[in-house]
């Protein structure tokens, strides 16, 4: 049966508060944790809004349906995030963007030739343009996400940021098609459902984590964002301002914790908390002279006791193989070999020291950590790493232009615009078509 939603009293001040003012809620469902960012949004302009962190709510325990845990559980677990939040908000939500993991994310890349009906360039060509390729953009077995301009031409010569007002006969567009696991996208909206959620936007949880972490000149100039969470480590790359690839590899910081417990013989929750105070993705003068007792399998009397530098040798050959495995599916274009050169590296396993020196080997460039950017309001737990992918998610619904309703048309598509990462998102009719 669903665990029943907790009640709470809502003061008729605050219920009005919600109607006229712009709220965005943002829910991040990982492995490990299920998270929840509520933000208002405040201006005149609807291009330069003002956010600011209202509720913060956080339940951390496993969330993957596995041994030991049911459906019932993760819906708890989003239940008292989502709750906490709406308390220190003083807000009730019922529509939220939410996170599709990268590991579920499916990346095309498409052409659109378009005949110039006029001879002129208008908005309208670029937005039949875009809706045409989203029509083709998802893989098959997926729901369509988004489709998101790449860069244009015309007659095939030349490439234009802002194509409206030339003259030409084909307006051609490259699009970037991102597309998720139907099964998936199902269980996430059933999930949500069962907490009297909706989803007003799904959102590929690495693009939720570059809107939070990444600066415009690092996506102009080229970067990759590497979000390395508890069952998956996430990635985007940027270039010219464009998102031109998206993903994720089926490896992250639990898989270290798992090496740690099994070599070491410790429960997991032991080995979680001892890789968080002593690990280390690299070995330090004296860590061969540091012990740490491990507590044993068992009836926990029993320890046993290991250096530091042992601890390290464990977790040094995963992280590199965290980040060879990105750097694999990343690197299979050789052309971004030359025109990337920076990493940004977020999520909770981003916080192990030395982690950024393996990405640097990785990658062969240069690269650091990221936090969420321009967090008002948040506290100083909900401004780390961990927690990059729930800001982007409130942080991109400015952007998106959506408050409180489903975001279906397309906006400018300039080149302002694509700097901005706006999409042309199409999960609502999909959603609506399946439940």
């Amino acid at each position: 049966m669903p665990v029943g939603r907790s009640q709470s009293i809502i003061p008729l001040a605050s219920r009005r508060r919600a109607r006229d003012q712009r709220i965005v809620a943002g829910v991040d469902i990982g492995a490990s944790k299920a998270a929840c960012f509520i933000a208002q949004y405040a201006g005149d302009d609807d291009d330069h809004l003002d956010a600011e962190i209202i509720g913060v709510g956080f339940h951390g325990a496993r969330m993957r349906v596995g041994a030991g845990l049911s459906v019932d559980d993760m819906e708890l677990g989003l239940r008292r995030a989502v709750d906490a939040a709406e308390r220190m908000a003083g807000v009730r939500v019922h529509n939220v963007r939410v996170a599709a993991p990268g590991r579920i994310v499916h990346a095309r890349r498409i052409g659109v030739d378009l005949e110039i009906a006029d001879g002129v360039v208008t908005q309208e060509d670029i937005e039949d343009s875009l809706r045409a390729g989203a029509k083709i953009a998802a893989a098959p077995d997926c729901a369509m996400l988004s489709a998101s301009p790449i860069a244009y031409s015309i007659d095939a010569e030349s490439l234009y940021d802002d194509p409206v007002g030339h003259a030409g006969s084909i307006l051609s567009t490259e699009l970037l098609g991102l597309s998720a696991r139907a099964s998936a996208v199902d269980n996430l909206a059933s999930l949500l459902e069962r907490c009297g959620l909706t989803a007003q936007e799904i959102t590929p949880a690495p693009i939720a984590a570059a809107d939070s972490v990444l600066i415009e000149d690092e996506k102009e100039l080229g970067v990759i964002l590497i979000d390395i969470g508890a069952a998956s480590t996430d990635f985007a790359v940027y270039e010219d301002g464009a998102v031109v690839q998206c993903g994720g590899v089926p490896i992250g910081g639990a898989h270290i914790t798992k090496d740690i417990a099994q070599i070491f013989g410790a429960p997991l929750v032991d080995a979680e908390r001892i890789k968080t105070l002593h690990g280390a993705a690299l070995i330090g003068t004296g860590d061969e002279h540091r012990f740490i007792d491990f507590p044993q399998l068992g009836d926990g009397a029993e320890t046993n006791r290991v250096s530091r530098a042992d601890l390290c040798e464990v977790i040094i050959p995963r992280m590199e193989e965290i980040f060879d495995m990105a750097a694999g599916r990343i690197m299979e274009n050789e052309r971004r070999k030359m025109s990337v050169r920076r990493v940004v590296i977020t999520g909770g396993g981003s916080l192990l020291l030395g982690a950024r020196e393996i990405a640097e080997k990785a990658f062969a460039m240069k690269a650091r950590v990221g936090r969420p950017l321009s967090l008002v309001g948040a506290p100083e737990a909900g401004a780390a790493p961990g927690f990059s992918v729930c800001a982007g998610l409130v942080q991109g619904g400015s952007k998106s232009g959506s408050f409180g309703k489903f975001s279906l048309g397309v906006q400018n598509q300039s080149r302002h615009a694509i700097k901005q990462s706006a999409f042309l998102s199409g999960p609502g009719a999909w959603l609506r078509a399946k439940f």
